[in-house]
């Protein structure tokens, strides 16, 4: 299984080098190890648990990519701004995502390092890939993009191959021409957006939509595939392992499922606080450490309201990670209804006879 991270303030930027590059447990650093706490020991030798498949699901090695798309008002300041023209027709407005890929190791990418240490953000998704079939390319690294939305995956549809005809013929015609690879997860992310969309055109994917239509869209396509599966493959339908993000610069959706009756999905965390500790503006260090220097002297509380959701925690206090349930998912939207905006962590729907069983399957 792959590994992924994602970043989301309405007012707080991170600079990308803090929390995908600096912590021992950053992203970059989880294609060879991992820290799983409320789930996982440490030692995998010491688990005791009926799911003997869990630590397949949360593999030591995503080493077949990298992504991480950027929320920035570049497009717009430059498409907007004072020349009042637009490169395509269409006048750009808020924040777009940037996109970096790469498939060298994260840490041995020079191009990866500069960026990160010269790029900061209020908004980011993170991936590293572990591959499961189709081929190492850069065009099947996450995050996947559509106009200003992002979307990613950590998992697997199971016998995707079976059910593809069928879900590609649910897809619009907008979200299947967007599909540059072969991975499960970029027509899963093709048919979020048929969802989120309406079925509508490439314009389409330029538009924002409120945090309760993502939710909608996301429920849909996970019915969607568990359902094709059900109705094409019987009892041969195995369980699916889908933690899926998306985002679109200022609204997020996270999401946790597996539709097995008693195993686990892939490990994923949220943190509303460890954010401080990523930047290194705030006191203190993401691995508990005293840098010289590191610390520019801003104080914790001036820090901004922000959200962290992740397959695994980056800084050594576990206390600021909360493990996400289960088929629970989590809704993110700081700027909406005023102050507070909109933050959940609840169950998903999940309907009746959507249990599938499969003792191989991770």
């Amino acid at each position: 299984m792959c590994r992924w991270f994602a970043y989301l303030s309405p007012t707080e930027p991170s600079i990308l080098e803090d929390t995908l590059i600096t912590p021992a447990n950053s992203l970059a650093h989880q294609v060879h190890d991992h820290y799983l706490p409320q789930l996982i020991p440490h030692n995998p030798n010491d688990l005791h648990d009926a799911d003997h498949l869990l630590t397949a699901r949360n593999s030591l090695y995503n080493i077949d990519g990298l992504g991480v798309a950027w929320y920035t008002t570049s497009y717009a300041d430059f498409e907007q701004g004072n020349t009042g023209q637009s490169s395509d027709g269409q006048q750009i407005e808020g924040l777009w995502p940037a996109v970096y890929k790469t498939v060298q190791p994260p840490l041995n990418d020079l191009n990866f390092r500069s960026l990160c240490q010269n790029t900061e953000t209020r908004c980011c998704l993170a991936h590293i890939r572990a591959a499961s079939g189709t081929p190492i390319a850069i065009v099947n690294n996450h995050p996947f993009l559509f106009g200003r939305h992002a979307f990613m995956h950590n998992g697997v549809v199971a016998k995707f191959t079976a059910i593809k005809r069928a879900l590609c013929q649910e897809l619009s015609e907008a979200a299947f021409g967007a599909i540059n690879g072969g991975t499960d997860s970029e027509h899963l992310a093709a048919l979020y957006m048929t969802y989120l969309t309406s079925g509508g055109d490439v314009s389409a994917f330029s538009k924002t939509y409120t945090v309760r239509e993502m939710e909608a869209a996301m429920h849909r396509t996970v019915a969607t595939v568990v359902t094709t599966q059900k109705r094409l493959l019987g009892s041969k339908a195995a369980p699916n392992s889908l933690n899926l993000c998306a985002t679109d610069g200022t609204k997020l959706i996270a999401y946790r499922f597996r539709n097995h009756a008693t195993q686990q999905p892939p490990s994923l965390y949220y943190s509303t606080k460890a954010g401080t500790t990523l930047n290194r503006k705030y006191p203190d260090h993401p691995d508990g450490i005293d840098v010289p220097g590191r610390f520019e002297g801003k104080d914790v509380e001036e820090h901004g309201q922000h959200l962290i959701v992740a397959s695994e925690p980056s800084t050594y206090k576990a206390e600021d990670w909360e493990l996400i349930g289960k088929n629970r998912c989590v809704l993110a939207d700081p700027g909406a209804g005023g102050v507070g905006g909109v933050f959940e962590v609840r169950d998903v729907v999940y309907e009746a006879g959507w249990d599938a069983e499969d003792p191989t399957a991770v």
